[in-house]
This record gives structure tokens, C-alpha cells and sequence, in this order.
């Protein structure tokens, strides 16, 4: 545009010199428009170039702005994505909380600490379960598993009392005796192989004697399991040492 310019310029400057009826500076008017020429070319160019600058300076503009909108679009649908997470992953854990809440879920895990051994808990775990889902048709098993268990938390507890105080069941035992509330099943093991003098020496003195001496008699001191009644423990001796125990002079006898 500027160029166009220029040149018209030059060309009418030339035209009104030919109508002139004299022109002495002719040339120098050609050279000095030519070095305008030349200069306002120069100007062009440096505006051409200069323009050119500033619109890779736009464009890198632009550019690092659509990576900084970019950059914060998947930065907020990170986000997004982030919270649909945390959402899906509390429906999980209310859903696992709500299945650990299940019967068949607690029944298995009772199971699991009985097959463990673990006496306690299991017990626990299935007396809980009973209070949970008294309706479940599970409960027949609970309650027989409970049945075993607290047999077997019974023996447990007696031997790790036996284990701090030895003599504690036997002390027991003897009580119940004197008592006449123990049968001869529990006072066997204490009375095996003892000899007439330790006997004695633990129940005090027999209210009968038979066979000479051989067998010692202790009225109502014993259950009878046949009649549920108070009856004699009768201690029979071989060799000097308790052989076997009846209950009753004719009852049935049990070796020791």
C-alpha cells in the first residue's frame, strides 16, 4: 500500500516536470524520491516483520492459554472423576458393613473361631448371633455349637485353674463329698491306689467296715445314678491300696 503510494507520487512529480518549460533539477528530484522510495521500503519491511513478531506473540499466547484452560478442564474433571470414586467407594463399604451384618456372614465367622479353637470367642460370636437372628434357621446349630463349647470352656477354665492352684478340684471334690453330693465318677480319680490309711487320713473314719477290713463304708456320702438318692460309698482295697469303689454294699462297682 505504501509502496503504491510512493510510486504514484513519483510519477506525478515526473509528469509535472515534463510540463514544466524548464527543469535544471530533474535528477536530483529522481534521487532523493528514490531514497524516499528506498526508506519508506525499509519502514515497510520492519512493520512487515515487526507485525509478524507480534503475531507469533499472539499465537504463543494463545497457545500457552488453551494448555492453561486445558491444564484446568482436566484438573476439574480429575476431580470429578476423584469424588465419583470416594462415592462408589462408601456404597462398597456400606455394602460390605451390611453383609458382615448378615446371618450367614456371622454364623461362618463363629464357625471359623471354633475351627480355630479359639473357645471364647466362638462362644461369644454365637451367642451374639443368636441375639441378632433369633429367627434364622441357623439357630438349631448355634445352639448346639454353644452346648459343646461351653463344655469345652468349662474343661479349660478347670485346667488352667488346676494349672495355677492343683489341689483346687480336689478341694472341690471333697467338699461335695462331705456334702453327699458327689457321684463315684468324680471321686475315682482322687481315691486310686491310695492305701487305707491315706483314705482315712482325707475322709476321716468309715461309718462301716467289711470283709475284714478290706472294704470301707461311708454313709450317704455318694449320689446313686439309678435312683438319684444319697447312698454308701463303699471302697474296696486289694494289697493294701483302693482296688475299685461301689456304691452301696450290692451296688455296681467300678475299678479304679
Amino acid at each position: 500500500m505504501h509502496l503504491r503510494c510512493a510510486s504514484l507520487l513519483l510519477l506525478g512529480v515526473l509528469l509535472a516536470a515534463c510540463d514544466r518549460s524548464s527543469a535544471p533539477d530533474f535528477r536530483t528530484e529522481v534521487v532523493r524520491l528514490n531514497a524516499e522510495l528506498d526508506t519508506t521500503r525499509q519502514k515497510l519491511s520492519a512493520t512487515e516483520k515487526e507485525l509478524a513478531a507480534r503475531n507469533d506473540e499472539l499465537a504463543r499466547a494463545a497457545a500457552a492459554a488453551f494448555v492453561i484452560e486445558a491444564g484446568k478442564k482436566e484438573a476439574a474433571d480429575a476431580d470429578k472423576v476423584m469424588a465419583q470414586k470416594d462415592a462408589q467407594l462408601r456404597v462398597a463399604q456400606a455394602e460390605l458393613a451390611l453383609l458382615k451384618k448378615s446371618e450367614a456372614v456371622a454364623f461362618a465367622e463363629a464357625s471359623s473361631y471354633q475351627a480355630k479353637e479359639l473357645t471364647t470367642i466362638a462362644l461369644d460370636r454365637y451367642q451374639q448371633f443368636l441375639k441378632d437372628h433369633p429367627k434364622s434357621p441357623l439357630v438349631t446349630d448355634a445352639n448346639r455349637a454353644i452346648a459343646e463349647l461351653t463344655i469345652t470352656a468349662e474343661k479349660e477354665a478347670k485346667w488352667r485353674a488346676n494349672l495355677i492352684d492343683p489341689k483346687r478340684e480336689e478341694r472341690e471334690i471333697l467338699k461335695r463329698l462331705a456334702d453327699g453330693i458327689v457321684t463315684i465318677e468324680e471321686i475315682a480319680p482322687i481315691l486310686k491306689r491310695r492305701t487305707i490309711d491315706e483314705v482315712v487320713k482325707m475322709l476321716g473314719s468309715p461309718n462301716k467296715s467289711f470283709r475284714n477290713g478290706t472294704e470301707l463304708g461311708y454313709v450317704d456320702k455318694v449320689i446313686d445314678s439309678a435312683t438319684g438318692n444319697r447312698a454308701t460309698l463303699v471302697i474296696i482295697f486289694s494289697e493294701g491300696r483302693a482296688k475299685s469303689l461301689r456304691v452301696g454294699y450290692q451296688g455296681r462297682e467300678i475299678k479304679l
